[in-house]
């Protein structure tokens, strides 16, 4: 199966299509569940009140346009960031995978949603790197940032990885991170503007993040501990690749992994510091956690390591399914 991802091929958006109605076959006999917190934004507050109650078929098919979306957005973008020695489909392939091996991301929750966010962000910050004029990507980047909080909150945890990316990527000049920190706030200051002229003030604090520090591992079921090793393994497997094969791209991907790097060490915590969905809310690690497992699946030769990671994937899925 992995050796068909290796390939470049287009029939592999087919094989990507297959892929995911196969590995969430059950949303055909029971549709995804809508999970949302109407406290962490905008998003949730569509999901809850117009996209719950819809049609379970239109549940379905939304939620396989959601996971292929984003799937091939984030193809699309390892690819012309020339982030792997090869062009491979293998990036689609493990993000599919994951969205189906871990119970609390097989939903259409706020966090799954917002990935596409969270894609979309990453695509214009790695693009800074060769722009001669880029105070309106920079302040583009920071109109997408703000307006990505009020629609899902937990998105403020990309906020170090913006200021990151600009320390590495650019050339520090104060006007572009001024640029940057009023695309970021403009959406705040309409906010802040409207709730001054028609309501209370404290109403504004509404619209901020809120932080709520909480382990969400209380007592997790089986299946969810059984995710969570595979997903571990395949991910210490994945670094090891990486870090094998870092050194042999050019200083430029090296900072886009770098601040890919980043994104995953954030989003990891993220269940934590805004634990109002528990581990609905860590969907949004998806996208680096996907990057970096691709390693596993691509860099080895023989196909005896990247088959085993894949086989004990579905091994899981299949449990957590069925059981």
């Amino acid at each position: 199966m992995v050796f068909l991802f290796r390939d470049r091929s287009d029939i592999n958006l087919l094989f990507l299509v297959l892929l995911s109605v196969a590995l969430h076959f059950h949303i055909w006999m029971h549709p995804p569940m809508v999970i949302a917190n109407e406290s962490d934004g905008v998003l949730a507050y569509i999901l809850v009140h117009y996209i719950k109650s819809l049609h379970p078929i239109v549940l379905t098919i939304l939620f396989q346009i959601i996971i292929l979306s984003q799937a091939i957005r984030l193809n699309v973008l390892m690819s012309k960031l020339k982030m792997f020695q090869q062009v491979s489909y293998l990036p689609g392939f493990t993000y599919i995978i994951l969205t189906a091996l871990f119970p609390f991301w097989d939903v259409i929750s706020s966090g799954l949603v917002a990935n596409s966010l969270v894609i979309w962000i990453l695509v214009k910050l790695l693009r800074l790197y060769d722009q001669n004029q880029p105070k309106s990507l920079e302040f583009n980047i920071g109109l997408i940032l703000g307006c990505s909080i009020l629609l899902y909150e937990p998105i403020a945890i990309l906020i170090p990885v913006v200021l990151f990316a600009m320390t590495i990527i650019r050339p520090f000049k104060l006007t572009e991170w001024l640029v940057l920190l009023m695309g970021v706030t403009l959406p705040f200051y309409f906010i802040f503007t409207f709730v001054f002229l028609n309501g209370s003030l404290k109403d504004f604090l509404h619209y901020l993040p809120r932080l709520d520090w909480k382990n969400p591992f209380v007592r997790p079921d089986l299946n969810v501990i059984l995710a969570l090793i595979a997903i571990s393994i395949q991910l210490f497997v994945g670094l090891y690749y990486w870090n094998d094969q870092k050194s042999r791209f050019i200083i430029q991907v090296r900072k886009y992994w770098g601040v890919l790097l980043l994104v995953l060490i954030l989003t990891l915590f993220q269940p934590i510091i805004f634990s109002a969905q528990a581990l609905y809310a860590s969907a949004i690690v998806l996208t680096p956690l996907a990057c970096f497992i691709s390693f596993g699946y691509s860099v080895p030769k023989s196909l005896f390591i990247p088959n085993l990671l894949f086989w004990t994937s579905m091994a899981v899925i299949v449990y957590n399914h069925l059981a």
